[in-house]
């Protein structure tokens, strides 16, 4: 019940975010410059994260909640790339679109909640894998 709350509301945030990029676009200028950075950290972005999901195969899901370690591939060098992947995918978006207000809240509402959803991860990776866990951190 609890996963499901947090996963609504997560959605909502992720949605809110999006529409305010679009609805306060051209807030700022920035010319083709600010485009291209934007799209080149959507790209980077949706790298990541999509290189985190097909190393994670039968273990994605999509809640807060692992049903594994998974310790190859990107994840030897990125903790959390869903999360990585996903702050720069919202921190692209605003960038790409030049909203403030989208920029703000993905900074300060999708960056703090994805890291939220990180950490709570971790307390449940460790309860589940412990030393296991605590030698994959240390790598």
């Amino acid at each position: 019940m609890k996963d499901s709350i947090i996963d609504s509301i997560s959605i909502i945030v992720l949605a809110v975010v999006l529409v305010s990029d679009v609805l306060w676009r051209n807030q700022f200028s920035g010319g083709i410059l600010l485009f291209i950075i934007g799209a080149v950290v959507i790209i980077f972005g949706m790298m990541i994260w999509i290189i985190g999901k097909i190393t994670l195969g039968e273990y994605f899901t999509s809640s807060v909640s692992p049903k594994g370690l998974v310790t190859k591939g990107i994840y030897a060098k990125i903790r959390h790339p869903l999360y990585c992947g996903g702050i720069m995918i919202y921190i692209g978006v605003s960038l790409l679109f030049r909203s403030w207000i989208g920029l703000i809240l993905a900074i300060f509402l999708v960056t703090p909640m994805l890291i939220y959803f990180a950490k709570k991860e971790e307390e449940l990776l460790y309860e589940r894998y412990q030393e296991k866990y605590s030698d994959y951190k240390r790598k």
